[in-house]
């Protein structure tokens, strides 16, 4: 009897190990995406030495506490939250966010003096820019959705300019790569828009 309890507990134990095996060679891959800067041959529209010895310190940058997770965010309705377990930012998008833009912001001025906040006291810049993003997610079906409230600090701290901006752009495919390229539309766009701002106060 005891041996014939034992084959029986080995053939269940093998059975659960094969469904298991079978299970797990069935999942389906995880996809992994990242926002992209600007190409490096962007036409600035600048001269080489319009904006070259100009500094930006840039941080701190702060996202929302609910795009703090691998998945990528999709909201359903105004409320709902859907998270795909399968499609994944490749980095933190905190991370990935801050250094898509200081990468933007070096290309559209032109000047390689573009610093993140951790530079903070070893470098004097012209123009630091504190950003608060309060939205950077996707409606189902709809539009890539980014606001910010962004404030740019001259070198003796004084307030230079303080604004929100909202930006929409239209997802152009189905899938998370659609998604993904309307978000890095609307990070282009807010790159743009303080450029321009830079450009403004650096006449």
């Amino acid at each position: 009897m005891t041996h014939r309890i034992a084959y029986f507990g080995s053939v269940i134990l093998a059975v659960c190990v094969i469904f298991l095996n079978g299970c797990a060679g069935s999942s389906k891959p995880s996809e992994f995406y990242l926002l992209r800067s600007l190409p490096a041959s962007q036409d600035t529209g600048l001269t080489a030495t319009e904006t070259a010895s100009l500094s930006l310190l840039i941080g701190p940058v702060t996202l929302p506490a609910y795009l703090d997770r691998n998945q990528i965010v999709t909201l359903s309705g105004d409320h709902k939250l859907v998270l795909n377990e399968f499609t994944r930012w490749a980095e933190p998008l905190q991370d990935n966010f801050y250094r898509v833009l200081v990468e933007n912001l070096s290309l559209l001025l032109n000047t390689p003096k573009v610093y993140a906040f951790e530079r903070r006291g070893s470098t004097q810049a012209d123009f630091q820019i504190v950003i608060d993003i309060t939205r950077f997610d996707t409606t189902a079906g709809g539009d890539a959705h980014l606001t910010a409230f962004w404030t740019v600090v001259a070198e003796d701290d004084s307030i230079l300019i303080q604004r929100k901006s909202v930006f929409h752009a239209s997802v152009p495919s189905t899938g998370t790569t659609g998604i993904v390229e309307a978000q890095n539309r609307t990070l282009t766009e807010f790159s743009r828009e303080i450029v321009a701002a830079i450009q403004s106060l650096h006449q």
